[in-house]
């Protein structure tokens, strides 16, 4: 399975190699993703209330006390737990800055973020295969930078983009109404539901029915709030054992097998991690494609316009200094010359300047131009415009500062390369991942079952004559396509 899976990686890395990387060098969208982080393990983010649970979670995952846990904040960090095979912990300004690891990205936020970060290594055997990241605990201040010093939803964003599996925790006693909790599933985990976990933790503290109701409807209120759909998503309602703790009088068995069922997609998230990897690919290119696309028609009606008013100067002048000529009019051409000059001079500093103002301001109409087709469609014109409005200010920005002026016009061969690349491989890629985890599976399934009959020993008889005229069919590897059967696969790069 491994071997399939960085073939897939290997894929992946190419496409953003080329073409996405060299055309949002060319357009100024903002990075792709580093090496390191196209490297990453698979990754778990715990997110809650302060003293939900998710610490003590972690530690009875991993069978040791790796994070402190008690009733009032105990951590305000971000801390990285993965695989060593030594404990060893390493502060925030040596995990942004090692190429290695996947949190570059990180520094933009700040030193004062940084300075909360910490990375743990643990020889733990869940964390060869998954990295966990704790978080600090949500709380109902609702000051400016959330009272932090940093960005507290952008970098619950920057975490939860990443990671393959997101684990929400709320305990009864603060079912999700903290001011942060609701700032953070508006902010920062919206258009990633399919990766969202949702934990009632603690289940142990109710002693009755009633209070389990009472706890699961106030969650169930509040995500109602936050969460724009007509059905809410699956309740994990569990609890981490602990000795010494008083016995809930509720029969226990629904949550344990809920504890069960988290900790087992915990452990599939190894294989969640190619396809979320292959989503924000998809994600990155069609927003790359909307940011170009505009500013590449918007450049051109600039070109057009800057064109346009000088190809009148050099006709218009030429004209008069000619007519001037003929008629013996020697003294007027040096101001004609003089008006040449003020009108180039006006051209350059008022009226294309203002030109450049009047077709970024028009950037919402030039997007509606170019997808007039896919906003007839419903179900698409939803998910264009949030895309649009997630790339605007981005592209915005990059017009006003850049200029219009300064972007070469995207070449016909870009354009196709990026279609292609959005409307067909990526489509592609997405199904042979799909083909080739159905077949790890199938193979997995049968060897267990050849496993359990050689175990059982069965008395052998002689075989039928359909049955050995009936063969089954292998189960065949299935790899992802080589660019070099796609139409660009051997494009000049340069």
């Amino acid at each position: 399975m491994q071997q399939v899976m960085e073939q897939f990686a290997d894929m992946i890395r190419e496409f953003y190699n080329d073409p996405l990387d060299p055309l949002a060098k060319q357009f100024m969208f903002r990075r792709p993703p580093t090496v390191g982080e196209l490297r990453r393990p698979p990754q778990v983010l715990m997110l809650g209330n302060h003293s939900s649970g998710k610490s003590t979670f972690i530690n009875h995952l991993l069978g040791v006390e790796v994070q402190k846990t008690g009733v009032a904040p105990t951590d305000d960090n971000f801390t990285i737990i993965t695989y060593g095979p030594h404990e060893t912990d390493r502060d925030g300004p040596s995990v942004v800055s090692n190429p290695d690891l996947p949190y570059e990205g990180l520094r933009h936020f700040g030193d004062q973020l940084v300075s909360h970060i910490r990375l743990k290594l643990q020889p733990a055997e869940l964390l060869r295969t998954v990295t966990l990241i704790d978080s600090p605990g949500m709380i109902d201040e609702a000051k400016e930078e959330n009272g932090r010093g940093f960005d507290f939803p952008g970098v619950v964003r920057w975490f939860a983009e990443r990671a393959d599996l997101v684990m929400i925790f709320f305990d009864p006693d603060k079912p999700g109404t903290t001011g942060e909790t609701l700032q953070v599933f508006k902010e920062s985990l919206n258009g990633i539901d399919h990766k969202l976990l949702i934990v009632l933790n603690k289940m142990d503290q109710c002693q009755n029915l009633h209070d389990f109701a009472r706890a699961y409807g106030a969650l169930c209120w509040n995500l109602g709030k936050v969460i724009p759909r007509k059905d809410l998503p699956m309740i994990y309602n569990t609890f981490v054992p602990l000795e010494g703790k008083p016995k809930s009088d509720l029969p226990m068995e629904d949550f344990e097998k809920a504890r069960g069922d988290l900790i087992d997609a915990l452990h599939r998230a190894p294989t969640r991690r190619m396809d979320n990897q292959i989503t924000q690919m998809q994600s990155f290119a069609e927003r790359l494609r909307l940011h170009v696309f505009v500013i590449n028609e918007a450049a051109g009606r600039y070109r057009r316009s800057r064109v346009g008013s000088y190809a009148s100067l050099v006709l218009l002048f030429p004209t008069l200094a000619a007519g001037a000529i003929v008629t013996g009019l020697f003294v007027a051409l040096p101001v004609l010359a003089v008006i040449a000059i003020v009108a180039v001079t006006l051209l350059e500093l008022v009226f294309l300047p203002r030109k450049k103002k009047r077709i970024i301001a028009q950037f919402d109409e030039i997007f509606e131009g170019l997808h007039d087709r896919e906003l007839l469609v419903r179900d698409r014109a939803e998910d264009l415009r949030a895309m649009w409005e997630d790339v605007h200010p981005r592209a915005r920005e990059v017009a006003e500062k850049r200029g219009l002026q300064s972007f070469a016009k995207m070449s016909r061969v870009d354009r196709d390369v990026l279609n292609e690349l959005i409307d067909d491989c990526i489509p592609k890629l997405r199904s042979q991942l799909y083909d080739a985890l159905r077949n790890i599976s199938i193979d997995a399934g049968q060897r267990s079952e050849e496993q359990s009959d050689v175990a059982e020993e069965p008395t052998v008889e002689e075989p039928k004559v359909e049955e050995i005229l009936v063969e089954e069919q292998p189960v065949e590897d299935v790899a992802p396509p080589s660019r070099r059967f796609m139409s660009w696969g051997k494009r000049d790069t340069g």
